[in-house]
């Protein structure tokens, strides 16, 4: 699955556990949690792709202790990252059991294709609307110093996608719109995109109104003019 899907998937299914356990994940790390997986691709070609980062004997001990240390908020963390693994097994396969062996398991229904078109955008659907449901929207319509985070996810968005094309000869532009499904889901990529970018600029300006009100005032040194009664 793109990371379009990644991102979307882990924030529905973390919100949606934190939700249900009482704890509110911060935005940033729920469109995040997904995205960790691939992170893989910052450390090629020391770290091969879809190898380690994407078996359950990796990820599961790590959501354990996440969970272990944090808590509740851990918890909605580990549904994320564990959200890559059931998407990507949904269009594609994993290596389960991976470094022990190289057994691949996954539904395979394809990349692209209808269903992780689908998948992907739907994804995003519901992003927006559970947004609006949890006032996570405000993130990106009201100044907020905690919008800032959102420049991680948007980072590793961008990042990854231009390192995953260019670590595989791929031209961005042209595969974006070579085919319709790939079209939608450019368009989805750039929207998402958009979001957080708008959110970025909502946390800068919440910065910049802090420090400018934080400044301390210039003292009056005009003093009043003293009159005298006349004699």
């Amino acid at each position: 699955m793109f990371l379009l899907g990644h991102s979307c998937w882990s924030y529905l299914l973390s919100k949606l556990t934190g939700r249900q356990l009482q704890v509110n994940l911060p935005a940033w790390l729920a469109f995040l949690s997904g995205i960790l997986p691939d992170f893989d691709i910052y450390f090629r070609p020391v770290l091969a792709h879809h190898t380690w980062t994407h078996s359950i004997l990796i990820l599961l001990p790590i959501s354990l202790l996440l969970s272990i240390r944090f808590g509740r908020l851990g918890i909605a963390f580990s549904t994320g990252i564990l959200s890559h693994l059931l998407t990507d097994s949904l269009v594609g396969t994993i290596p389960i059991l991976y470094p022990f062996s190289n057994t691949t398991i996954g539904l395979n229904l394809g990349i692209p294709s209808i269903a992780d078109t689908i998948l992907e955008t739907g994804a995003l659907l519901g992003v927006l609307l559970l947004a609006y449901i949890n006032k996570d929207y405000l993130q990106i319509t009201r100044p907020n110093k905690k919008s800032l985070w959102l420049i991680v996810p948007l980072y590793a968005l961008i990042t990854l996608s231009v390192l995953f094309a260019g670590d595989n000869g791929i031209s961005l532009s042209a595969f974006a719109f070579s085919r319709k499904a790939l079209t939608l889901i450019t368009i989805g990529h750039a929207t998402l995109a958009g979001l957080l970018s708008l959110g970025v600029l909502q946390g800068t300006r919440a910065v910049i109104s802090e420090i400018r009100h934080s400044k301390p005032k210039k003292p009056n040194n005009l003093s009043p003019v003293a009159t005298t009664p006349n004699s």
